[in-house]
């Protein structure tokens, strides 16, 4: 990458960590500054969903992006996509806090809303997106190897991208709304694919 695609020095320093953390707290705050009830805590799954969905999306899209358009704000999302992975790991984590919250207040509600099937591929989901977060530290990922980090850390992107599509995909009938985060799940995965099949089949892609 030339020195020219690169983002002026202040933006490149700043990344998107602690304001995301800051963000996430206090989104949880103002949602649940009225009490702990079901309806305040559906609304932070829905919250934390909707964010988890944008920080998956930047760190999945990240190097494709830059590839397709280096400018500095696309290199500055390739340079921190790392921080973009990590929030999306926090954010969905505590949107698990949340979905188990709803349990304890309303098991009835919970057993109606979230099927065998969805328990069972949502475990799998965050087994995968556990294992990613942790093996983003530097030390970890130098331990597994970089063809075991890469396998973990490609196949585990797809099949995180996958739960958010047919999440939000089976939502569409219901509620044209769901269309619009399913169509953006689209362009990250047609960004992916596209810069896929223009890399040379000689080339070995870089870490993530």
């Amino acid at each position: 990458m030339s020195s020219s695609a690169l983002p002026s020095a202040p933006l490149a320093r700043f990344g998107p960590w602690w304001p995301g953390v800051a963000v996430l707290v206090l989104m949880c705050t103002v949602l649940l500054a009225s009490g702990i009830t079901v309806d305040n805590v559906r609304a932070a799954i829905r919250a934390t969903a909707r964010l988890s969905l944008v920080c998956f999306c930047l760190a999945y899209a990240a190097s494709a992006l830059w590839q397709v358009r280096p400018t500095p704000l696309s290199a500055w999302l390739r340079r921190h996509r790392r921080q973009w992975g990590l929030l999306f790991v926090a954010s969905h984590t505590v949107h698990l806090v949340f979905i188990g919250m709803l349990r304890l207040l309303d098991p009835a509600l919970f057993a109606s809303l979230v099927p065998a099937a969805t328990l069972v591929s949502g475990t799998l989901a965050y087994a995968v997106l556990w294992a990613m977060g942790l093996s983003s530290n530097d030390r970890v990922a130098a331990r597994m190897g970089a063809p075991a980090w890469r396998r973990l850390h490609t196949w585990g992107s797809h099949y995180l991208w996958l739960s958010f599509a047919v999440a939000y995909g089976k939502r569409v009938p219901l509620d044209a709304v769901y269309a619009l985060p399913f169509a953006l799940l689209l362009v990250v995965l047609g960004l992916r694919l596209g810069c896929a099949l223009r890399r040379p089949s000689s080339s070995v892609p870089s870490r993530p």
